[in-house]
């Protein structure tokens, strides 16, 4: 089976329909179908190229898996989840184009990391636009694994309508040099930005009451933050190896900052030795 063409009249597309074709190099899925099952395509390994109709809402685990030949995708605005290792192996994937905004886009729902095709093609396109700059401005939350490994990315603003960040959504965006999170976010999850070794700017958002795990790990070029007196937690290994951390402002008094639960390794590998708080400094493991 070299190629396949998929009429209106079906509707769903079954667990494993085509699993292990590995001559199948094209699929055009008709305009009716709302669901691609799980293990669809896995190991088409042949598989250069696909059309998902606007009507699809969920991909299905590993649907893609171990398509190894798929350079790139375009994903419809009305796909709303992508499950576990959808695109896993799918590593000459350069290019994902979304038909939608990027606010649609963040608030997909990613069950991992590579359920999101930017693992691997690191690039995303809105409409044929490369994107280097989000301006988020509609969404309520970014969900986890949004951003993940999207290394065209350079500048992020995030609109007051957002109330939450997912863990791991701007994950080793390599290219990501600043971003401001404003007062409407309450919580940043684990690993959110882990591995952004570009990132020399953040403005935390004065309703933030937790930085998860691994928050801002590795983000080596990051010179200085400030946290709000909002703050209650500070999960483990937080800002560890943040190299170039030499300031750490801290906008309430001592005895808040250190009635702040903080994690284990939660400052390891930070030049840093202390922090400025509004009423004067403690040393920063305390």
């Amino acid at each position: 089976l070299f190629s396949v063409v998929i009429g209106d009249s079906v509707t769903s597309i079954g667990s494993r329909a085509f699993w292990d074709c590995d001559s199948l190099t094209s699929v055009v899925i008709g305009d009716s179908v709302t669901s691609i099952g799980d293990s669809v395509f896995d190991d088409c390994t042949s598989l250069t190229s696909i059309e998902i109709p606007n009507s699809v809402t969920s991909i299905g685990n590993s649907a893609f898996a171990a398509c190894t030949s798929l350079t790139s995708i375009e994903i419809p605005n009305s796909v709303t989840s992508i499950g576990d290792n959808a695109f896993n192996a799918c590593d000459s994937l350069t290019k994902v184009n979304y038909t939608g905004t990027i606010d649609q886009w963040a608030q997909i729902s990613f069950s991992d990391y590579d359920s999101n095709p930017l693992y691997y093609a690191k690039n995303l396109y809105i409409n044929g636009e490369l994107v280097t700059q989000a301006n988020i401005t509609t969404a309520t939350k970014i969900n986890a694994y949004a951003f993940y490994k999207c290394s065209s990315l350079y500048s992020v603003v995030i609109g007051n309508s957002v109330t939450s960040i997912g863990g791991r959504a701007f994950y080793y965006c390599t290219s990501l040099t600043s971003i401001e999170i404003p007062n409407s976010v309450t919580s940043i999850g684990g690993s959110t930005f882990f591995g952004c070794r570009s990132l020399t700017s953040v403005v935390i958002g004065d309703s933030v009451t937790s930085i998860g795990d691994y928050a801002f790990y590795y983000c080596s070029l990051l010179t200085s933050i400030e946290i709000p007196n909002s703050v209650t937690s500070i999960g483990n290994s937080a800002f560890a190896a943040c190299t170039s951390l030499t300031s750490i402002r801290f906008n309430g008094t001592v005895a808040e900052w250190m009635a702040i639960s903080k994690g284990n390794y939660w400052d390891t590998n930070v030049p840093a030795t202390e922090v400025i708080c509004a009423d004067g400094t403690v040393a920063i493991d305390g």
